[in-house]
């Protein structure tokens, strides 16, 4: 694969570059960060894109929870089934 700066496409990528462009300053600001947000996404190497998503405290701590939940009923079955087998 090529780079763009060797590509013989290069202008034809920067004239649909440019109409991206102008069609962000009519946009809405937030809706242009998205798309800016998507893109930026798109350029990160691939070890950073796997951490990205759990960088917030919500999505570490609904797993954390469910993996907590599920062994806290393993172990009050378990007990359960020892007090009731007494």
């Amino acid at each position: 694969m090529a780079f763009l700066e060797d590509s013989s496409k290069k202008e034809e990528i920067r004239e649909r570059y440019e109409q991206l462009w102008s069609e962000l300053l009519v946009r809405d600001e937030e809706e242009a960060e998205k798309v800016l947000e998507k893109l930026e996404y798109r350029f990160l190497p691939t070890s950073q894109k796997i951490i990205r998503p759990f960088k917030t405290h919500l999505t570490w701590i609904i797993p954390l929870g469910v993996i907590i939940v599920f062994v806290l009923a393993y172990v009050i079955f378990i007990y359960i089934a020892l007090w009731v087998e007494d």
